[in-house]
């Protein structure tokens, strides 16, 4: 009868316990399967920046949601003919003379003078006044007069606020997207922590620790970037989106403040840690794919037959290598030339300058499915974070030559890791080349900490593309509202430093101290007069005495 009893009261606790994790999961977890409509804009003419952010986008559309994205970079019919997604609608933008930014930077007029980081924003507003320019398509204009709904609104986080017209003008919420570490003014932006002290601005390139030097430099920077922002570029960004998305629009700043997650290409195994707001959401890797493709014949037969193995040589989509400098560029192939391994050459145009015999050279490689050849040895490139992030993961050592924009600062934290060896562009030379070549492939230390380093950049809880999948349905479906959104975001800058709190605890001290010293003074000069008072009469009396 008791085991009777037993085994009814063990029946009613485990169908209880069923019945309490099934409402659990009702009240917790939406399993809706809720189509979405998402707009993606992405103004930035680089396709680096856009080959970020396009396996997102192509995800949520395999997983039925209703995808427009305004770009410069339309899915071609080739990519159409591999796969089909009609749910997938494309809006181009198109500057007037202008086109991409592939193989356009000329290496006779790359500056690494101490003011680069001004050269810098420079360069990043120029390239914003393009990429605005596209708002003023008729694709763009045709595509504002529609009477299109969208649940959420996904947008690159860079040089320009000006397409953050189209947050205002569909009134949905909205997630940044970074396709680097994030920009000094975003954190602003965000209340997002940017402590100077110990965290690099993206436009340098210091080793860490930082010195004291180091440290002066960098809060220098990272406050003089911020006031440039707000000064020229938004301003400048306020018209023309007022231009296009008609005078009633807020403030750009107002609207960059309203931003609910921010979606960034880093992670902290290779950047460092760092305090960040719980919706500011790392998914560095975004970009790698999930499996190999077959390398082309000629390709796969070189690699194959390197036996010593292969140095892979390749500084990017933007940079024009038949522009570098003539002594430059001999010191390369003086170099590579003489070593005894064989080298695969991303080279733009259809000849080398001299022919070299250990080289094999393409004006376009698949990068990933070459690193991932067993007989790759080393990767020499710039140190833009697609292609670093893809060796981090692959876990090869590096040699890399930063030129501009983020790649110093990129270059600065592998070598960091013991995993690259950085080379100054100003201080290129023959020797100075050999010498990276034979540490990279000579001492083992570098090999080794760069797989160290792959292991802990891929052993995650999720992959990038499942996170980043996840908090934009998290977003689209309204359950992140402002409950992630930091107070921090509508402090101005004193306040957020506490510098009035300083000010005034500093003005109450010192007045404190001066009304404690006239206090002290008074008192003294009273205990001066009553002791001069006593010493008088002492005198007179003594004269009476006498």
């Amino acid at each position: 009868m008791q085991k009777t009893y037993l085994l009814i009261v063990l029946l009613s606790i485990s169908v209880l316990s069923t019945c309490c994790l099934a409402i659990n999961q009702t009240l917790f977890v939406n399993t809706t399967k809720t189509k979405l409509k998402i707009l993606g804009v992405f103004g930035h003419l680089g396709k680096s920046h856009f080959d970020v952010f396009k396996p997102l986008l192509e995800e949520l559309a395999r997983r039925g949601h209703e995808l427009t994205v305004i770009s410069y970079f339309p899915r071609t019919d080739n990519v159409k003919m591999k796969e089909l997604l009609p749910n997938y609608k494309d809006v181009q933008l198109l500057v007037p003379k202008v086109g991409i930014f592939v193989n356009v930077v000329d290496l006779e007029q790359i500056n690494h003078a101490w003011f680069r980081p001004l050269l810098e924003l420079r360069m990043l507003r120029f390239m914003a006044d393009y990429a605005c320019t596209g708002l003023r398509s008729s694709a763009v204009k045709e595509f504002l007069r529609s009477n299109e709904t969208f649940d959420l609104i996904l947008t690159e986080n860079f040089n320009t606020d000006c397409y953050l017209g189209f947050i205002h003008r569909f009134k949905v919420p909205y997630i940044g997207l970074s396709s680097h570490q994030i920009m000094p003014w975003t954190n602003n932006d965000i209340g997002n922590t940017d402590n100077p002290s110990y965290v690099p601005m993206i436009l340098l390139g210091f080793t860490k620790p930082l010195d004291f030097f180091h440290r002066m430099q960098n809060v220098l920077w990272v406050s003089l970037s911020k006031m440039i922002y707000e000064c020229w570029f938004r301003p400048m960004d306020q018209v023309i989106a007022n231009e296009v998305f008609g005078p009633d629009l807020p403030k750009l700043k107002e609207i960059a403040q309203q931003s609910q997650a921010l979606l960034v290409n880093t992670h902290s195994s290779i950047h460092g840690n760092r305090p960040q707001l719980f919706n500011v959401v790392e998914i560095g890797g975004l970009h790698i794919p999930s499996k190999l493709n077959p390398l082309p014949k000629d390709v796969a037969e070189f690699l194959d037959n390197a036996y010593e193995g292969v140095l892979y040589f390749n500084l990017g989509s933007m940079i024009k290598m038949n522009s570098m400098p003539q002594e430059k560029l001999n010191a390369i192939l003086n170099v590579i030339g003489s070593i005894s391994r064989k080298v695969l050459w991303k080279w733009e145009t259809d000849e080398l300058p001299r022919k070299l015999n250990n080289v094999m050279f393409k004006t376009w490689l698949p990068q990933f499915d070459v690193m991932n050849h067993p007989n790759v040895k080393c990767y020499f490139g710039h140190g833009g974070l697609l292609g670093l992030s893809e060796g981090v993961y692959v876990g090869l050592p590096m040699i890399l030559m930063p030129m501009y924009g983020d790649q110093f600062h990129n270059s600065a934290a592998a070598a960091n890791r013991g995993a690259a060896v950085v080379i100054s562009y100003s201080d290129l030379t023959e020797q100075s080349l050999r010498h990276a070549l034979d540490e990279v492939f000579n001492n083992t230390s570098y090999r080794e900490n760069a797989q160290k380093l792959s292991k802990a950049y891929r052993d995650r809880p999720a992959s990038p593309l499942e996170t980043a999948v996840w908090w934009t349905e998290y977003i689209a479906r309204g359950n992140g509202k402002s409950y992630y959104r930091s107070d921090s975001a509508d402090l101005s800058w004193y306040q957020r430093y506490l510098i009035d709190v300083a000010l005034v605890l500093i003005t109450v001290f010192v007045a404190f101290i001066y009304i404690l010293f006239r206090l002290i003074k008074l008192l003294l000069s009273l205990f001066g007069a009553v002791k001069g008072s006593r010493t008088g009469e002492k005198r007179k009396k003594e004269k009476k005495e006498n």
